[in-house]
């Protein structure tokens, strides 16, 4: 398995830290899209309640802030898709393992409160180790 370590510049932090940073991988490549530009810019390889590291193919410009919005694999109660939208900011990137490709890590800025539950609830529905218990 390919492991970076996207926050090697920051300071120590507790193992209590560190497991509530937990990044999760999701059964579903959620996409993400710029809502400035309108267009969709890669897909959530993982993520935790801290922030996303992202797969697409165009290299993402660092300490940016974008207003992003990923598509749900659910409809909502109306039929039209389920989406949730959120600020956050480029941290880092670098060529992903295909070379095609570029990860690039979010932090998220100023989540209020109802985006921060609803991303837990996308961790616990859509998360890899979730479906292994």
């Amino acid at each position: 398995m390919y492991v970076k370590n996207p926050f090697a510049n920051r300071p120590a932090m507790s193992p209590a830290e560190k497991r509530a940073l937990e990044r999760r991988h999701l059964l579903y490549y959620l996409r993400v899209w710029d809502t400035a530009e309108d267009k969709m810019i890669g897909h959530i390889a993982d993520v935790s309640t801290d922030g996303l590291m992202l797969v697409g193919e165009l290299k993402i410009d660092l300490d940016k802030t974008f207003n992003l919005k990923v598509m749900l694999p659910n409809p909502s109660d109306d039929g039209e898709p389920e989406s949730i939208q959120f600020v956050a900011k480029s941290c880092w990137s670098s060529n992903d393992v295909n070379k095609l490709f570029y990860d690039t890590g979010f932090q998220f800025v100023d989540i209020p409160v109802e985006t921060s539950e609803k991303l837990q609830d996308i961790i616990k529905e859509y998360a890899l180790n979730s479906w292994l218990y």
